[in-house]
């Protein structure tokens, strides 16, 4: 019985073997880790959705096809903020690509896959495949091209520059989600102030306003305004000390150790600053080389409670003033500039008189003011003759005279800016009618401009020929500007 049986199990194991070698082969092996067998490499515009979908193989360290192992699939951020947008979206095989993250499980073959959307950021894009239980990582990589344009962008939208001066225009064609294009666009000026070159190369011919169009051939078009200013240099307040800065918006800097300031001139040769600082509830005049630190310009000892709207003469050697000697007057004082021998310049204050704002003429025989004497609560343009302390009535309504560099004119603001000459006669609106202005303005060392602050809250250059006005679009927070002789 045992003898017969031997025989069979030896032949039946060996048909079991055979039978097992011919149906299973063993298995070939192939690269370890995760190879994308398709969908990658695609280069397609904002939004595309490639009909392949992105398939991927991933295999053990050992070769061997890995079953059923999670493979997760995750679109590149396009930027490092918090929340950021995916450069390409991704989906379950059978759900709509709008998502930043799926996840796929190898079948036995050891693939897996999503399908896949392209993002809204033009450029590079991937999604980042990874198999956590394996420790494998890859990416698959895409082109985002941009989508069809929709407008034209030109910066700076609205700039000003020195006459003949240039600067090339930053122009874009975008897509719907401001991609940029390389479409050709089109340049041209509109006015005599500027011209534009074929590759948009502005240059500034003239004083005043151009504006130059830029467009594509789809009819997508921006514009861009340039103002044509001379050249210059303004201290001005803010709400957190003194700036210095040039007329195109360069150079700009604060004066160390201020930090509020009121009104404000420079001297003759443009190296200091004096200029009127709240204390608390009381003012006093400050003189600063706009280097180091201010220091104070006149002692305690004068009893004066404040001082205002100080203006250095002509020569530089005074400095005239608005003083308060009890707490509801003001009137018209001086000091010399080192300060020293401090005096009443203009007749002396009752209670409620408010003579303020004193601007010496140049050769120092005239000085300009505003007072309530005439028309409380409003207040009138005087001029006292320093000689001989005659007063002449000029205006019913101003604030802020300033003679110009020539004594030929006095420029004021009431509803508007004006000049008026020193005799009374010629007054004229140089500011649009309606247009009202801030208190404190001052002449170009040329005598040719105004520049005070305007009803958008920036700073206006004003041209006393004409009235041309130029607006310094980037000055949005300067106050009571003092151009730098």
């Amino acid at each position: 019985m045992l003898e017969r049986t031997i025989p069979s199990l030896i032949t039946v194991t060996a048909a079991l073997v055979w039978a097992s070698c011919g149906d299973n082969p063993v298995e070939p092996t192939g690269p370890p880790g995760i190879t994308i067998l398709a969908g990658a490499d695609v280069a397609d515009s904002v939004d595309a959705r490639p009909t392949q979908e992105l398939v991927v193989e991933v295999r053990t360290s050992a070769g061997r096809l890995a079953r059923h192992a999670l493979v997760r699939f995750a679109g590149l951020p396009t930027d490092s903020g918090p929340y950021p947008r995916t450069t390409v979206r991704v989906g379950r095989i059978d759900e709509q690509p709008n998502r930043a993250v799926a996840v796929d499980t190898t079948d036995g073959s050891g693939r897996a896959g999503v399908v896949v959307a392209l993002g809204s950021v033009a450029g590079p894009g991937g999604v980042e495949v990874t198999v956590p239980e394996l420790e494998f990582a890859d990416t698959a990589r895409y082109t985002i091209q941009p989508g069809h344009a929709v407008d034209v962008v030109s910066q700076p939208a609205d700039t000003v520059v020195y006459q003949q001066r240039s600067f090339m225009l930053r122009v874009s064609v975008r897509d719907r989600y401001g991609n940029g294009r390389s479409d050709p666009v089109t340049f041209v000026a509109e006015s005599a102030a500027a011209s534009v070159s074929p590759v948009g190369t502005v240059t500034s011919e003239e004083f005043g306003r151009a504006l130059v169009r830029i467009g594509d051939a789809a009819g997508h078009a921006d514009t861009t305004w340039v103002s044509v200013i001379p050249e210059g240099r303004i201290a001005a307040t803010t709400p957190s000390g003194i700036v210095i800065v040039d007329l195109d918006g360069y150079n700009r800097r604060y004066v160390p150790g201020v930090a509020a300031a009121t009104w404000l001139d420079w001297n003759l040769t443009g190296d200091a600053l004096v200029f009127a600082a709240p204390d608390n509830d009381y003012s006093w005049l400050y003189v600063t080389t706009t280097t180091g630190p201010p220091h104070r310009l006149i002692s305690a000892s004068t009893g004066l409670l404040s001082e205002f709207w100080p203006q250095f003469s002509g020569d530089g050697r005074w400095i005239y003033f608005s003083g308060r000697t009890n707490y509801q007057n003001q009137e018209i004082w001086r000091v010399r500039s080192d300060g020293s021998s401090p005096g009443l310049v203009g007749p002396a204050a009752g209670y409620a008189n408010l003579d303020a704002d004193p601007a010496p003429s140049r050769d120092g025989s005239q000085v300009a003011y505003v007072s309530n004497r005439c028309c409380s609560p409003d207040w009138g343009l005087f001029l006292l003759h320093t000689q001989t302390g005659v007063i002449d009535s000029l205006s019913p309504g101003a604030v802020s005279p300033r003679w110009s560099p020539g004594d030929s004119l006095i420029a004021f603001v009431f509803d508007g800016v004006f000049v008026i000459r020193p005799d009374g006669q010629g007054l004229r609106r140089l500011s649009a009618p309606g247009q009202n202005y801030y208190q404190e303005l001052d002449w170009s060392p040329t005598g040719e401009w105004v520049i005070a602050r305007g009803p958008s809250g920036r700073l206006d250059l004003i041209r006393v020929a004409d009235g041309l006005i130029l607006t310094l679009p980037y000055f949005t927070n300067l106050d009571r500007p003092a151009s730098q002789p």
